[in-house]
């Protein structure tokens, strides 16, 4: 049979393994939400740095284009879609009441925690006393003398000992509540962090409409002649390698170019709309992309 350990210690400092067990819990727990509050709070922050970069590369994409150009369509929809995107993002972010309340109750749960630290170091001064007037009254019947004197401090070291064990015990309880509490809010945080998150993708997705039919087109447009697209790092089988080697297929040809040289692009074409190649054969953008100036018209 395991040997029972002490409640107290046996030097002269009293100690309670309990108290410092929860005391080393709830400092675990501290240390994680003093972690994670900022960068949750700074979330909507990271969302609007996306937002920035997409609208600022999409405006300068846009500075030496002319209404004339080819694919001047593809150019605008990215403008005004990087736009919507940080004006809904900004939205957004104002609005994020799950977050605030998750923020609210990381706050409030670190502050109960700090008043638990305050009550653990006024627990000290209780055993403090108690260790007082446990020792003196040990140094007193170790010299036998002075009857009156020993009962005086037997009373005060009792008074001390009841008034050390109520305070342990009421802090261990209060300690023990407040630490299981972190995996509710812990549970919140969490949630919060992902509902953030899909706000912002779904605000994304609505303001990027504008751009997305001209990216499906233009994705449909890279496929090779096995199905996968340029640049997935899906490699052709054997066999299409060697039937490809028997055709004479050239590397190069693998792959469709959805846009000629610009140089050839502009050549016997009007600029309104663009000579393409796809798949081989040439085509006009209007049959690749929607033009907003054909929708405006």
């Amino acid at each position: 049979m395991a040997p029972v350990t002490p409640l107290f210690g046996t030097s002269p400092k009293t100690t309670n393994r309990e108290v410092e067990h929860w005391m080393n819990n709830l400092n675990e727990v501290q240390s994680v939400i003093n972690s994670v509050e900022p960068k949750l709070a700074a979330t909507g922050g990271k969302w609007k740095a996306v937002a920035q970069h997409v609208k600022e590369v999409s405006d300068e994409l846009s500075q030496i284009f002319n209404k004339e150009d080819p694919h001047f369509d593809v150019i605008i929809a990215g403008v005004n879609s990087g736009r919507k995107f940080e004006n809904g993002q900004a939205e957004v972010s104002k609005s994020d009441m799950v977050r605030e309340r998750a923020l609210m109750r990381l706050k409030k749960y670190r502050d109960e925690i700090e008043v638990l630290r305050r009550e653990y170091k006024e627990r000290e001064k209780v055993r403090e006393r108690y260790d007082h007037y446990r020792v003196k009254l040990d140094n007193l019947e170790k010299k036998g003398k002075d009857q009156p004197r020993i009962e005086r401090n037997q009373q005060k070291l009792k008074d001390a000992e009841d008034a050390y064990h109520a305070v342990t015990a009421e802090l261990i309880q209060k300690m023990e509540t407040s630490w299981k509490k972190h995996v509710e809010i812990f549970a919140e945080a969490s949630i919060a962090l992902w509902h953030t998150q899909m706000l912002m993708i779904d605000e994304f997705s609505k303001s990027s409409e504008e751009i997305r039919s001209y990216v499906q087109d233009y994705l449909s447009n890279l496929k090779t002649n096995s199905g996968s697209y340029v640049g997935d790092r899906t490699s052709s089988t054997v066999e299409e390698g060697a039937d490809q080697s028997k055709s004479g297929e050239s590397e190069e040809g693998k792959f469709t170019r959805p846009f000629h040289d610009s140089k050839h692009t502009i050549e016997n074409s009007d600029s309104s709309s663009p000579t393409l190649e796809v798949n081989g054969k040439q085509g006009s953008s209007s049959d690749v992309y929607r033009s907003m100036r054909s929708t405006q018209a």
